[in-house]
This record gives C-alpha cells, sequence and structure tokens, in this order.
C-alpha cells in the first residue's frame, strides 16, 4: 500500500494507522535510522516521515539516539524505539512452580519473581500468578498502564475437545477451566497464552537469536515432549495451537509413544521416583554422580531423539534443531553428544553454517521470555497480531489507541 491507494475519509484514517505502525515496527526491529533511512525503506514521503516520527517522539514511544557526524551534508538525526515506552510481563506455569518476568520495550528483564508450591488447582494458583504480576511491577515501579500485557506460558490442557482421552497428570482440576479471562479479569490487562514448547522458541527468535535464525525446531523435553517450530521467522502454531506436539507420535519400536520415553515422567518411571521431586538440581546431581539407570534412560532417549530429529528436519527443512526443557544443561548437553552420529537427511549437507542438532541457547529462561516477548510484538508487528490475538482476553491494541 502506498499513500495514493487510499481515498479520504475512512481510507485516509486507516493509511494513518498503517504508516504509523509501519514506521515504528521498521525502527523497532532495525533502529537506529534516520528519517532519510526509514522513507528509502518504507516507500513513503520524507514530509509524511517527518510527521509520523514528529508524533511517535511526542507520544514517547521512539527518541532520539544521536546524530551523524563526517558525513556529507546536514547531519542526520537517528531516531530508536524508547524502551520505556511500554512493558509486558511473561509467566511460565510448570507443575509446582512459577516464573515471571518483566520487561520493557527492547525486552530487558527488569524484575523476576519466582514461585514454588501446588499448582493443582487453578483457581489458587491464579491468585498466586495475580499476586506475582503485582510484585513485579511494585519491585520494578512500573505502573500498570504501561504494562501492554501478559503472555502465559502453560502446557497444552484443551484436552476436553479430542475425541480420545488426553490426560495430563497434576493438571486434572484444570480441564474446562479459562486461565486466559480469569487472569485478564484479576489484572485489567490483555492476556495473551502458549504452550511451553512454541514460547521458547519464540524467545530464541526474537530474544536470543535477533532474527538471525528463521527457519528453527526447538525441542523441548519437559513432562512430555513437544516442539517449537519457526518457518520464516514465524512460529508455526497450527490451526488449534497444536503443531509440535511431537510426543504423541509413535515411539520407535511401535511400542507407546514418544511421551512414553523422552520426558520427565520416563526418567521418574525409570528411577521409580515421584516425578515432582526430579527437580533440575536433582537430576544434574544424579547425572554428576552417574547413576545408572539415568544413564540408561540418557541413552535410550537419545535414540529416540536421533529418531524424532529426522523427522523434523525431513518435515521442515530447518536451518538447526535445538534442544531445551525443564532438565538441566548438564544433560540435554549429554543428549545431544549420544544423539550423533544422526540419521541420514537431506539436512546434512557439507556446508553448514550452524550443526544440525545443538543445546538451544536460553535453557531455563526460554518459555518465559517467550511468553513475555509476546505482547510487546503483538502490538509491534502486524504478522504475529493474526498468529495471537484470537485467543487475548482484553482484545485491546496499545499501539492503535496511543
Amino acid at each position: 500500500m502506498t499513500e495514493h491507494d487510499v481515498p479520504d475519509g475512512a481510507g485516509q484514517a486507516f493509511s494513518r494507522i498503517y504508516n504509523r505502525r509501519l514506521v515504528f515496527e521498521l525502527l523497532h526491529q532495525n533502529g537506529p535510522l534516520s528519517r532519510v533511512d526509514i522513507a528509502q525503506r518504507v516507500g513513503l514521503k520524507p514530509q509524511t516521515i517527518s510527521g509520523i516520527t514528529r508524533e511517535l517522539l511526542d507520544q514517547g514511544l521512539i527518541r532520539e539516539a544521536g546524530r551523524s557526524t563526517g558525513l556529507r551534508g546536514q547531519p542526520q538525526t537517528y531516531l530508536a524505539p524508547n524502551p520505556e515506552a511500554g512493558y509486558a510481563i511473561g509467566m511460565h506455569v510448570d507443575r509446582g512452580r512459577i516464573s515471571a518476568v518483566l520487561g520493557d520495550l527492547l525486552l530487558n528483564i527488569v524484575a523476576r519473581a519466582d514461585w514454588s508450591g501446588d499448582t493443582g488447582n487453578p483457581v489458587d494458583t491464579m491468585a498466586v500468578m495475580a499476586r506475582l504480576a503485582g510484585q513485579l511491577m511494585t519491585d520494578s515501579g512500573i505502573q500498570h498502564a504501561a504494562v501492554w500485557g501478559l503472555g502465559l506460558v502453560l502446557p497444552t490442557l484443551n484436552a476436553d475437545m479430542y475425541e480420545v482421552e488426553m490426560r495430563m497428570p497434576g493438571w486434572e482440576m484444570w480441564r474446562g477451566f479459562d486461565p486466559i479471562a480469569d487472569l485478564a479479569g484479576r489484572l485489567g490487562i490483555p492476556v495473551l497464552m502458549e504452550n511451553d514448547a512454541t514460547a521458547a522458541a519464540v524467545g530464541t527468535l526474537l530474544h536470543q537469536s535477533g532474527g538471525s535464525l528463521r527457519n528453527f525446531v526447538l525441542v523441548y523435553i519437559g513432562y512430555g515432549t513437544g516442539a517449537g517450530i519457526v518457518v520464516d521467522g514465524m512460529p508455526m502454531k497450527g490451526v488449534h495451537g497444536n503443531a509440535g506436539e511431537f510426543g504423541l507420535l509413535p515411539a520407535p519400536g511401535g511400542e507407546g509413544v514418544i511421551d512414553d520415553q523422552l520426558s520427565l515422567h520416563a526418567v521418574a518411571r525409570l528411577l521409580d521416583q515421584p516425578v515432582e521431586e526430579l527437580t533440575p538440581d536433582r537430576l544434574a546431581d544424579l547425572h554428576r554422580r552417574r547413576d545408572s539407570r539415568l544413564m540408561h534412560w540418557l541413552e535410550d532417549a537419545a535414540t529416540t531423539l536421533r529418531y524424532l530429529i529426522s523427522i523434523m528436519e525431513t518435515a521442515f527443512d530447518p536451518e538447526t534443531v535445538l534442544l531445551g526443557g525443564t532438565m538441566p544443561e548438564s544433560i540435554l548437553s549429554a543428549l545431544v553428544e549420544r544423539a550423533y552420529p544422526l540419521l541420514p537427511s537431506l539436512s546434512a549437507i557439507r556446508a553448514r553454517d550452524l550443526p544440525r542438532f545443538s543445546v538451544a541457547s536460553l535453557v531455563t529462561d526460554g518459555p518465559v521470555i517467550g511468553g513475555m516477548s509476546l505482547p510487546i510484538f503483538v502490538n509491534t508487528r502486524s504478522d504475529f497480531h493474526h498468529l495471537y490475538i484470537r485467543h487475548a482476553a482484553g482484545d485491546e491494541r496499545p499501539f492503535d489507541h496511543r
């Protein structure tokens, strides 16, 4: 769309919002830039760019970030997004623990809160989550009105919609419960929800790689096994938000499913211990001592991973496959080492910039950082908006109404 493609009236109002978002998205993803740079990249007239940037400066969404020196002609003022223009909360709820972070517009974490306890009752857990969100704002001094939203990360819990029984041990009381509406009602801010694997992939895409990785799969091992799939810089969600539920695939050998072999439940069964006791510290200690039962699981799990990676490489042709989850980095690294040599696939090319399979950079914090990223990018990137806004409670886009 150009300045000349829309009629007067409502069309002009739409064009103004569209052009404002276009300029802000460009600065958010590529700033600092001069007004000349912006005009060249988005194809708008210099006077239009001048008006938009003046409005964004007046509203505090962008700031001046220095001037050019040593160049011919008039010095150029560089513009960049103002990190204090908006904030977002990320919250990752797992069995027995909650992690929460608050970050600014550039995804810098400014406050963090962690909690351990019983998450089996959703109403009680919601009260804890609301308290943690309030604690983050109090600790950081961020006003409620400055928070653009909360990204809630939970396992896939919508079991009632399926024809077959899909049990999630430890989450039985959550069946039929709407955490998005409940939390949005308690906090009065938009809430978006994502599963832990896709959230970890979003965190890697937006926060860790800076967009340099655009096609990858992140295998996430928790109480089950899932995968966050990123294609052309966009998370793949699927029609019902269930893309990447690879733990439900038949296991190699034909007995059970992959979750039965590659999950915390599988480790707990082999160790004959309650899964709740398998904290990252406990698992790291078992690995440090080279517990024989854990070492047997590592060998079997690596065989399953090798099979799973071949499916992912064939289906998605990614730049790389990453491994993350709730297990300590020492165990994830051991799984990667044991998975090699990988099965032959079209990803086994001679000239590779990245290994076919490696541990993700964001191991522990991937899901919560990915959750924190969602409200910011839904409001600053129109391509993310359509993926998540239908799931949001409190469907308001701060950027459109400022």
